[in-house]
């Protein structure tokens, strides 16, 4: 069914292990509880996730150096995904959270949005507009990056589209 059997990347070493609830994912796990340190693996997109995004809102500029500081699965070189990314963890049947059943996350905020790094529409203001996700409630929105504090759940590979962020 799924075609992909590996991320685009890989954990030298790692065992990768189907999350029996929902065999669309597979986690790696660090062996470190708690298990903020464990990735996924979307087998129906190829992307790596983290497992526990952070639980704290922040700037979008912190944001950004949160993922070029962190470290998951031995590995850097996370980054804030675009709107299509974030929206591709959606099951539209489901709803607070948006997530697919027997998905392998944890510690998922459903009271705000997201990041992504996907530009807003432009309006006649001054202010840079990203867009978010919020898997509570299923709101996608522009948020105005310089007042907003929203969440942050880093992925891993290839962009979906090239984005000048």
């Amino acid at each position: 069914m799924y075609q992909v059997t590996k991320p685009i990347w890989d954990i030298t070493g790692a065992k990768w292990v189907d999350h029996t609830p929902n065999p669309r994912f597979a986690v790696w796990s660090a062996g470190t509880p708690p298990q903020t340190d464990d990735v996924v693996l979307d087998k129906e997109t190829g992307l790596v996730w983290e497992r526990s995004p952070s639980t704290n809102r922040t700037a979008l500029s912190a944001a950004v150096v949160y993922s070029t500081t962190r470290v998951l699965g031995r590995r850097k070189g996370w980054r804030i995904p675009a709107l299509e990314e974030l929206l591709s963890l959606v099951d539209p049947a489901n709803t607070n959270p948006t997530l697919p059943t027997g998905h392998p996350f944890l510690s998922i905020q459903l009271d705000y949005f997201y990041w992504s790094l996907t530009l807003g529409i432009p309006v006649p203001t001054d202010n840079a507009l990203v867009w978010g996700y919020n898997f509570g409630n299923t709101d996608t929105s522009c948020i105005v990056i310089a007042a907003a504090t929203c969440y942050t759940w880093l992925v891993r590979g290839r962009f979906s589209y090239g984005y000048p962020i």
